[in-house]
């Protein structure tokens, strides 16, 4: 991918050993640190879980979709899911590299696996703290989830999808909308 703050990062993907408990972390992080500046501290905690989970079914959904893992010198700072028809099921950066094209080259990785399995397009649930990053790389809003609930507590959220056929035969690489 190139520097971003001063340290190569690079894709790959996951099933490294390791990976379940470093992208479980960059997920605590994010949601705890990143999404705390959008989101109440009952919103975070519900959306965090406990933080000593068994990692075993975390390891098998990262193993059942197509996972891409972001790494620079100092170990995992993001990961993504392609899962199924599109779904963009996690995009996770560890706040330390926010802001450093870490998430463009995430999106960009499972963008070009969904172009390669002939799908029409992607989609997600943003929560407000991605919605931002996600609006720059071509996704739009299609619905708000206004009482989206985590673990009994509400959590907004929306739907966002990017057609793939509206960006013709670019790489994907290009920006965008900023």
């Amino acid at each position: 991918m190139g520097s971003t703050g001063g340290s190569t990062v690079t894709l790959r993907r996951y099933g490294s050993p390791g990976d379940a408990a470093a992208t479980f972390a960059v997920f605590q992080a994010a949601v705890r640190q990143t999404a705390a500046t959008v989101y109440a501290p009952e919103q975070v905690e519900a959306w965090a879980g406990p933080p000593d989970v068994d990692l075993t079914g975390w390891d098998a959904r990262r193993r059942e979709a197509f996972t891409v893992v972001a790494q620079d010198g100092e170990g995992v700072v993001g990961f993504t899911d392609l899962v199924g028809d599109g779904l963009v099921d996690m995009l996770f950066v560890h706040p330390r590299v926010g802001g450093q094209g870490v998430a463009r080259a995430l999106v960009t990785a499972i963008t070009d696996e969904a172009r390669a399995r002939g799908l029409p397009g992607l989609r997600t649930f943003a929560s407000r703290s991605a919605r931002p990053a996600l609006e720059r790389l071509g996704f739009v809003v299609v619905a708000e989830r206004p009482d989206n609930a985590v673990r009994g507590v509400v959590v907004p959220n929306c739907e966002m999808r990017r057609l793939l056929q509206e960006d013709g035969r670019r790489s994907g690489r290009e920006s965008a909308g900023g």
